[in-house]
């Protein structure tokens, strides 16, 4: 897989800024068109064991 650079400090596929996950997925967030970054979203995160989202 070629490597796909991830700021989500948060998941647990995030390696040194990069995404370890055998696949990923990422849809639009409920937006028929998407125009920006912020318009979708990465349906593989997973939460690493000990942080706490608010």
């Amino acid at each position: 897989m070629r490597k796909i650079k991830c700021l989500v400090e948060e998941c647990q596929y995030n390696d040194a800024y990069f995404c370890e996950a055998d696949e990923i997925e990422v849809c639009s967030c409920g937006t028929n068109h998407v125009q920006c970054a912020d318009q979708t979203a990465c349906r593989t995160f997973r939460e690493k064991s000990g942080c706490k989202c608010e």
